[in-house]
């Protein structure tokens, strides 16, 4: 049996993430596997008309109405007192992602669920992915950490670690559990929940996938949370830019990436940056593309004692000064429009605002021959 026959993929969405969901689909309907696969849009009831008519850039969208939404669900969650005040309720920390735990499934016509949130980019063909419906196994994306909100005993409730619910896998009615998301809830909403709100839905799937004992985490190398994490683009399959604005900054750097091919090296160099009595490497490699440089670099702290060190990349240009961000990243690239044929390149170590800048280079990058 081809388990994408039956897949279909489920999305909240919001008005402000319209464009978000736009590219998301953009970047996985390009692959085989997912060109015909239903997608159901679950509006969270912020979108406008003009809302509605955008979407229809995203191949095969169904759109699902919040308040017809609303009035099938209660008859669904009517005997889970908590499943019933969770997503149904008025109390303000009832927050959007309470959709995403019930109307999946419930609105699901084969119960056969690829759940995606919007702020997701596909880098390449996702493996991982694919393997694991074929396999019919459930899954999870990893999270930089356990970002739960569960009450006081936190640990009545088990669950798995690192538990990031952007991106799931449901295979069929036997990995659902609404027991175990309403016995979640009888601590996260139950006893008052009054911390992170928005974790409440996350929790609760940490748990339903805990007690289910088959879920399993996406690659850690392949599926990961920019700025937080180190990103290899060579073995990078999706990345989650989650709602924290150092991450969303990066994600035009992405995107801008996605609509390339692969370019030509030209320029790559190996410099030394000082602090303190470390010595850190740190490699440069520029590709050029059509109007724009990808900038890779490899910033080599893990030779040295240091453990944190984060570090600025900054670029000038025809006058205008830009900067690039990095924590102690080891990895990681940023893409500059090339407006000019010569530029430069400087470098800083920031530690609790103590700065060095260096200039590293005035590049030449050769004009290309027509």
């Amino acid at each position: 049996m081809n388990n994408f026959e039956e897949l279909e993929i489920h999305t909240l969405i919001c008005n402000r993430d319209v464009l978000l969901a736009i590219n998301n689909f953009k970047s996985l309907q390009r692959f085989d596997e997912f060109k015909n696969v239903p997608v159901y849009l679950h509006d969270d009831g912020s979108l406008t008309k003009s809302d509605i008519s955008l979407l229809d850039n995203i191949k095969n969208v169904i759109l699902i109405d919040r308040k017809e939404a609303d009035k099938e669900i209660e008859q669904y969650i009517k005997n889970y007192p908590n499943c019933m005040s969770y997503r149904l309720g008025k109390n303000p920390i009832n927050l959007w992602h309470k959709i995403k735990t019930f109307d999946y499934y419930y609105f699901s016509k084969s119960k056969k669920i690829l759940g995606l949130d919007t702020d997701l980019l596909f880098m390449k063909k996702p493996e991982n992915i694919i393997n694991l419906i074929n396999s019919n196994t459930p899954f999870y994306f990893p999270d930089v950490q356990s970002s739960y909100c569960f009450n006081e005993p936190k640990d009545e409730i088990p669950v798995f670690k690192s538990v990031n619910t952007g991106l799931i896998y449901i295979p069929s009615p036997d990995y659902y559990n609404i027991e175990s998301l309403e016995f979640a809830l009888t601590n996260l909403v139950g006893k008052g929940v009054n911390y992170f709100p928005s974790w409440i839905e996350q929790s609760a799937f940490a748990h339903m996938f805990y007690n289910d004992g088959r879920y399993v985490s996406l690659g850690l190398n392949e599926y990961r949370i920019p700025y937080f994490q180190s990103v290899d683009i060579k073995k990078i399959e999706c990345l989650h830019f989650v709602s924290y604005p150092p991450v969303r900054e990066l994600y035009k750097t992405y995107i801008d990436y996605l609509d390339m091919s692969n370019g030509e090296l030209v320029y790559e160099k190996s410099f030394i940056v000082e602090y303190e009595n470390h010595k850190i490497p740190l490699d440069v490699k520029m590709l050029r593309y059509e109007g724009f440089l990808n900038v890779e670099f490899y910033w080599g702290l893990e030779k040295t004692s240091h453990q944190f060190l984060d570090h600025i990349f900054k670029i000038i240009i025809d006058g205008e000064e830009i900067e690039y961000k990095f924590q102690s990243n080891k990895n990681g690239f940023f893409i500059i429009s090339l407006t000019k044929e010569n530029f430069d390149l400087y470098h800083t170590y920031d530690w609790y605002n103590n700065m060095k800048w260096e200039k590293l280079d005035t590049v030449q990058i050769e004009k290309t021959s027509n």
